[in-house]
């Protein structure tokens, strides 16, 4: 990286600097000015709202920096166009192609039939609702005494077919962000829609519990220590023993590992990436965009050792492989999340597999993370019986 590249100190200090001058120039020298009239007040506001947008441009440029959303000057100026795909890769057990479709099957209860009518949903769905829909609710952690909120996405089909089973995907955020990223920015049902309506894939279930509210930073671990002015996170478990068993309460769902998914993008990565390899009895594939393979815990919310045995994806691939397949998709220049694929890529070992798909360039940004979703919803249908479309 250059000094003066867009994530470089020289454009940050020369950007803060310019802003500096112009601000005393125009607190400290035009006030002075002996020119009569309007001209001097001219001045003075040309100057207020040159600095006002100065100061907005150093705020963006040093969170840009941060969070990586644009890595090079060419990423901001092609910010439309995300680059060529290249060529996949996979470590560890090469997964198969899916043969033959399996069909999903099993005996609904009343209230996974009618879900219009299942107290659980509290009205969030009209009674003959026949479209696509969204909703959220409070799921209570039994296991975890832990309660979030949780975003449903059902499939139009799912509420005009009531004896009919699906599989599911389960998502995860970034942080800092909520299930409306997946619901509004992205609107990942559609994702799925348009996968199923190109015969990738067959239609699921979404399921999003908000694990990463406000400013907590979970990381969707099982915290051991406390952290001031913040309460010790029991995610792992609320979304493995209260949230699963909750979705195949209230849905037509399955059983089988294999008819569930997770995905996630950047924090949410590392979510879906940790939940799958540690629990392969519930979640058969993890899809991940632009995330990593290590918690990365925000300042004073520490809510474990970082050398933790339990997190250690890197050991756990290479010693105690899961049963697990894995999609990763990121930009190679986002250097959040490419060296953490790098230091972990190596270390996959049968029966774990991990598919990589890239681009060169895009940075840390939903630019790049949209086309890995679909890229990975394709794979999906591919390598699960469950996911495959049936016709």
């Amino acid at each position: 990286m250059g000094f003066f590249d867009l994530t470089g100190w020289g454009f940050l200090i020369g950007i803060l600097v310019v802003t500096i001058v112009v601000f005393v120039l125009g607190v400290l020298l035009l006030p002075r000015m002996s020119a009569p009239g309007p001209l001097k007040y001219l001045a003075q506001a040309v100057a207020f709202v040159v600095v006002s947008a100065l100061v907005l441009v150093t705020a963006t440029a040093w969170l840009n920096r941060d969070n990586n959303w644009y890595t090079s000057w060419d990423d901001l100026f092609n910010s439309g166009d995300v680059a060529a795909m290249n060529s996949s890769k996979v470590f560890g057990q090469k997964v198969a192609k899916v043969a033959h479709a399996k069909k999903i099957t099993g005996d609904a209860t009343d209230k996974q039939r009618d879900p219009a009518s299942n107290p659980a949903f509290k009205d969030k769905i009209k009674e003959g609702e026949s479209n696509s829909t969204y909703f959220s609710v409070k799921v209570p952690g039994k296991a975890s005494g832990q309660s979030y909120d949780v975003t449903v996405w059902l499939p139009a089909s799912y509420l005009k077919n009531p004896e009919s089973f699906y599989p599911v995907i389960m998502g995860f955020s970034g942080f800092p962000g909520s299930p409306d990223t997946y619901s509004k920015s992205i609107d990942y049902g559609q994702l799925i829609e348009d996968a199923v309506k190109h015969n990738k894939m067959r239609e699921a279930i979404f399921v999003v519990p908000a694990v990463y509210p406000g400013g907590y930073d979970s990381e969707c671990v099982d915290g051991t220590r406390s952290q001031p002015g913040g309460k010790t996170p029991k995610v792992e478990t609320y979304v493995t023993q209260d949230v699963v068993p909750w979705v195949k309460d209230n849905f037509r769902v399955s059983d089988d590992p294999h008819a569930w998914a997770l995905t996630g993008y950047s924090a949410g990565g590392w979510c879906s990436a940790m939940l799958s390899m540690r629990h392969p009895d519930l979640f058969a594939s993890g899809l991940v965009q632009s995330g990593y393979f290590e918690p990365i815990y925000s300042d004073n919310q520490h809510w474990n050792a970082q050398d933790d045995p339990r997190y250690d994806l890197e050991k756990m691939a290479s010693n105690k492989p899961p049963d697990t397949n894995l999609h990763y998709f990121s930009s190679k220049d986002d250097t959040l999340s490419w060296p953490s694929l790098n230091q972990f890529k190596d270390k996959v070992s049968r029966p774990t597999s991990l598919t990589v798909d890239s681009v060169d360039t895009g940075g840390h940004r939903q630019d790049v993370w949209e086309p890995g979703m679909a890229k990975s919803l394709t794979w999906l249908g591919r390598t699960s019986p469950f996911f495959a479309p049936l016709t």
